[in-house]
C-alpha cells in the first residue's frame, strides 16, 4: 500500500524534488533498508565506494550525470580533473573502485590523474594478491608514482602527495573519493580550484545527526504529498555527544537514551499493528564503512557491553577516537539474495539514478548490519532496476541527496542562510 501511494504521487514528488536539486553533490550513495513496512535511507555517503559494483549497463548514464555534475561546477569535458583516493592500497575491490570512477570520468571527457596520501618514498608497488610489493623503479616516473594492481587485474596508476600538489595548476578540480575521517591535507584545503565534494563534508566534520535532521525535515514534505506518517520513510534517533563508551556513566546515559527511543517505535509499531520487536544501531556520528556500530534490543545491552563491544564503538576509521554517537531506530530488511539478507545501495551522480546493486552478508539475520563481515555486492542489470521498488528507493536516496546538499552548504558557509528550514 505504501508503494502503490508512492507511484500514484509521482508525478508531484518529482516536481518537488526538481525544486529543491540546487547544488547538489556530485555522486553519492544511500543504504536503503526495506522492512516492508517502511522504506528509508539509514546511511548516507558523500565519497562511495562503490563505482565497481555497478553494472557495467549503468556506465552510460554515469557518464552522463557525472558530466552534468561537473558542468555545474563550470568544469567543461575537455578539462583535466584530480582524483583523491583513499589509501586502501592493499584493497582490491577500492583499486577496482578508483579505476572504474577514472574510466568513467575519462568517458565523459575529463583526463584524470589520481593521488592518494598514501607516501611512496622513491619505489614503485605492485599490488598482487592483496600483498603490496616493491620492485625497482625503472622509470623516472616512478619518484612519484605508484602503479597498484586491481582484483580484476586493471592497473592504477597513483601519485604521491607532494608531486600532486606541485602540479595542481594543471587541473580544473579536485574530486574527491577519501572520506578525510582524519583530517583533510592542508594542500586540498588551499586549493584555488573546485573541490567536489567539498574537502568541509568529510567524516572529520560531518555528521549523521545533522544530516538525518535534514532528511526527517525533507521526510516530512514528502509525506505531506504522499499522504502518509513520515515515519515511514525516516528512522526516529536519538544524539549522544562527548562522551567515553568505556565509562560507565556515559553507558548510562546511552541506555536511557535508548530506553526513550525503543519506546517511541514500540508506539509507532503498535499504532500501525505492526508485529516487530523494536530494536536501535548505535553508531558513530561521524562513522563510516559499518565501523564502531553496534545493534541492541534492549537498553540494558547497553550496559552490559564486553570489552570487544566497547573497543569495536571506542574507535572509528583511521582509529579515531569516537565521542559523538547516533543512536538511530533499527529497521529489518525483508530485501533476500537467495537464502542470505540483503539491502540496496543506490547511487547518484548530479542526484539522478546511475545504479543499484545489492549489499548481501551470508552471516547476518534481518536485524543486524549487513556492511560487516560476511558481506559482498551484487551487481544489478538494468533490467533488474526497471521496477516500482527501484523507483521508490531512488526517490528516497535523491531526498537523501537534498539532505547532504543542505549539509554541506552548512559546513561551507555556515553563517550564511542555505534555505528556509534550517534545523536549530
Amino acid at each position: 500500500m505504501l508503494q502503490n501511494k508512492i507511484i500514484a504521487a509521482l508525478p508531484r514528488i518529482e516536481e518537488w524534488l526538481t525544486s529543491l536539486e540546487k547544488d547538489v553533490p556530485l555522486f553519492m550513495s544511500a543504504d536503503i533498508r526495506d522492512a516492508g513496512f517502511k522504506v528509508a535511507s539509514i546511511d548516507a555517503n558523500l565519497y562511495p565506494a562503490g563505482f565497481n559494483n555497478l553494472h557495467e549497463d549503468f556506465h552510460p548514464a554515469a557518464v552522463e550525470h557525472l558530466k552534468a555534475g561537473l558542468a555545474h561546477y563550470g568544469i567543461t569535458p575537455g578539462s583535466r580533473v584530480l582524483l583523491i583516493s583513499e589509501e586502501h592500497t592493499r584493497n582490491l575491490f577500492y583499486l577496482e573502485n578508483i579505476f572504474v570512477l577514472k574510466s568513467l570520468l575519462e568517458k565523459g571527457g575529463f583526463p584524470t590523474d589520481i593521488a592518494t596520501a598514501f607516501e611512496l618514498e622513491g619505489e614503485l608497488y605492485t599490488v598482487r594478491s592483496g600483498d603490496l610489493l616493491g620492485k625497482s623503479p625503472d622509470s623516472p616516473q616512478a619518484s612519484h608514482a605508484a602503479h597498484l594492481q586491481t582484483a580484476r587485474g586493471n592497473v592504477v596508476s597513483l601519485m604521491s602527495p607532494a608531486h600532486a600538489e606541485a602540479h595542481l595548476g594543471e587541473y580544473a578540480a579536485i574530486v574527491m573519493n577519501h572520506d578525510s575521517s582524519a583530517g583533510t591535507p592542508d594542500w586540498i584545503q588551499n586549493a584555488k580550484i573546485p573541490v567536489l565534494p567539498a574537502w568541509q563534508a568529510g567524516w572529520h566534520t560531518r555528521s549523521k545527526a545533522r544530516h538525518f535532521a535534514h532528511y526527517k525535515l525533507l521526510m516530512k514534505e514528502l509525506g505531506a504529498i504522499v499522504g502518509v506518517d513520515p515515519w515511514f520513510f525516516s528512522p526516529l534517533d536519538a544524539h549522544i555527544t562527548g562522551v567515553d563508551i568505556n565509562a560507565d556513566n556515559a553507558r548510562g546515559e546511552i541506555g536511557a537514551k535508548a530506553e526513550i527511543l525503543l519506546k517511541e517505535i514500540q508506539a509507532k509499531y503498535d499504532e500501525y499493528q505492526i508485529k516487530e520487536k523494536p530494536f536501535v544501531f548505535l553508531k558513530s556520528d561521524h562513522g563510516t564503512y559499518g565501523m564502531a556500530m553496534l545493534s541492541f534490543d534492549t537498553a540494558a545491552e547497553i550496559l552490559d557491553i564486553n570489552r570487544k563491544e566497547k573497543n569495536k564503538l571506542f574507535k572509528g576509521k583511521s582509529s579515531v577516537v569516537v565521542k559523538d554517537y547516533l543512536l538511530q531506530e533499527g529497521v529489518p530488511t525483508i530485501v533476500r539474495d537467495g537464502a542470505y539478507f540483503a539491502e540496496s545501495v543506490v547511487m547518484l551522480a548530479n542526484n539522478q539514478f546511475i545504479g543499484k546493486f545489492a549489499r548481501v552478508n551470508e552471516q547476518k539475520d534481518a536485524r543486524t548490519s549487513l556492511n560487516s563481515t560476511g558481506m559482498f555486492f551484487k551487481p544489478l542489470p538494468l533490467a533488474e532496476c526497471q521496477d516500482d521498488e527501484t523507483k521508490v528507493a531512488t526517490l528516497i536516496t535523491r531526498v537523501a541527496g537534498i539532505a547532504l546538499q543542505r549539509e554541506v552548504c552548512e559546513l561551507v558557509t555556515p553563517n550564511e542562510p542555505c534555505f528556509s528550514d534550517r534545523p536549530a
